[in-house]
């Protein structure tokens, strides 16, 4: 990546890659309100995704999270740890995957891990995605830009290349759920990620203090 544009996006994914999301451990252990959630959030999401996702967070969304069940009810209007673990994955995962599919990775992730584990798992897995993806996104501009006439046209070649690989795990990942739902191992749940029948599978270790 040797020109301008392709230079600013090469110092981007150095900021991606550069990112952590906070552990588990490091997630305030008090119980918040509202405007003290969603102050926490943007603030995360500021710097990953980035401001180009859009808004991810508002506590009409929140609310409706509760409401339907994908997240566990607040106490006295407070969010708690495990909430605040809930919505980092909810919506970094939900500009690329249906709610009801992200609500069953979760689901199934709680099957052998307690909450705590699946959003450190989730983290580090995120944070080698971003590795694997900028390292192959640069691998892939060296290969196109030996055949694009223009950097233009190298980084339209390459967005539609990430975008078809990204395309083809979304349906990787949608598949497996798919499977696992039909095998009665998972929450069945409707197009909004309400659930419509009890899951079928073992009593799972939910929250994890």
């Amino acid at each position: 990546m040797e020109d301008k544009l392709a230079q600013e996006l090469e110092a981007w994914g150095k900021e991606k890659v550069a990112y952590t999301f906070p552990r588990w451990e490091q997630i305030p252990d008090i119980e918040l309100y509202m405007d003290q959630v969603i102050a926490l959030l943007e603030k995360h999401f500021h710097k990953f995704p980035g401001d180009s996702a859009g808004k991810l967070i508002s506590p009409s969304m929140i609310n409706n999270y509760v409401k339907q069940g994908i997240i566990p009810p607040t106490i006295k209007k407070r969010y708690s740890r495990t909430h605040i673990a809930y919505l980092m994955m909810l919506c970094t995962l939900k500009p690329v995957l249906p709610l009801a599919v992200v609500q069953g990775i979760i689901e199934f992730q709680l099957q052998t891990k307690t909450f705590a584990e699946v959003y450190d798992h989730f983290a580090i897995e995120q944070e080698q995605a971003s590795v694997y993806t900028m390292a192959q996104a640069k691998a892939e501009s060296e290969l196109l830009g030996q055949t694009a006439a223009t950097e233009q046209e190298m980084l339209s070649n390459l967005s539609l290349k990430m975008a078809v690989l990204a395309n083809s795990s979304k349906i990787l990942a949608e598949k497996i759920i798919e499977m696992e739902r039909a095998e009665g191992k998972l929450s069945t749940l409707d197009d909004k990620g309400k659930k419509v029948k009890r899951s079928k599978c073992k009593t799972i270790r939910h929250i994890d203090n």
